[in-house]
């Protein structure tokens, strides 16, 4: 059924275009693009083409990289580099990353283009310190838990992080992986639910889902917890500075 009142604000229409950096990995880089055209229906009452924000997707194939995160460093960071220069050429007005690992090379990408890149990570940690949570546990790349991405982040305004032991990392590669293959299925949701049992058990309030693929596996509905879903966050981020 369509809304009652047809009139859209054309003063609320998108006034920059979002750049997004894609393809680690695509499933998780469609899901950032459906959830945009989503919020902007909810948020903004989108409903004709022009309605929606103008939007470039780069889908960048990334070698040295996979569901554990970094296997070559240099490797990935070259070709972050190179793709973020991309989004800026094509008239991007500002980027946002549909990977929360990368991050690790944010100051790096930042420093390639003169368009601001909008971090996932400050703006996941923000939100999550602005609700007020001060212990949290985090689910996320092997890679990202290992260099304290959203630790270092998280530690600067307040709040603790509770990190999954090896075993429990090994279990959420595993995860990952059947995300990227597009298998995830119960057994995946049951892992996750598993480990998030075990982090409240010591204390977290909240949980993190750090890492784009894992929300495709596991939504706020399938458990009490309260979840911040880096690519819902980071989703609602773009669409308000789009408007702005």
């Amino acid at each position: 059924m369509r809304r009652e009142n047809m009139s859209y604000n054309k003063g609320t229409r998108a006034k920059k275009t979002i750049g997004i950096l894609g393809g680690m990995g695509p499933l998780a880089s469609a899901n950032l693009y459906l959830k945009m055209v989503k919020a902007s229906q909810e948020m903004y009452h989108a409903e004709q083409d022009t309605d929606f924000p103008p939007i470039f997707i780069y889908s960048l194939p990334l070698f040295g990289f996979d569901q554990t995160g970094f296997v070559d460093q240099a490797l990935v960071r070259n070709q972050l580099l190179s793709g973020v220069k991309k989004l800026e050429e094509a008239g991007s007005d500002f980027i946002v990353i549909a990977c929360n690992t990368v991050h690790y090379f944010y100051e790096d990408m930042q420093n390639a283009v003169k368009i601001p890149i909008v971090s996932i990570i400050e703006e996941t940690s923000r939100v999550a310190q602005e609700e007020g949570y001060k212990t949290i546990g985090l689910l996320s790349s092997e890679s990202t838990n290992a260099l304290g991405i959203y630790q270092k982040d998280l530690a600067r305004r307040g709040v603790k992080v509770l990190s999954v032991d090896k075993r429990q990392q090994e279990l959420l590669n595993k995860v990952i992986f059947s995300v990227m293959s597009g298998i995830q299925g119960v057994e995946e949701k049951e892992i996750l639910k598993e480990v998030m049992d075990d982090l409240c058990g010591q204390g977290a309030q909240a949980i993190i889902l750090g890492c784009t693929e894992i929300p495709l596996a596991i939504q706020q509905s399938d458990v009490d917890v309260k979840v911040f879903d880096s690519t819902e966050i980071i989703t609602q981020c773009a669409l308000e500075r789009a408007m702005e």
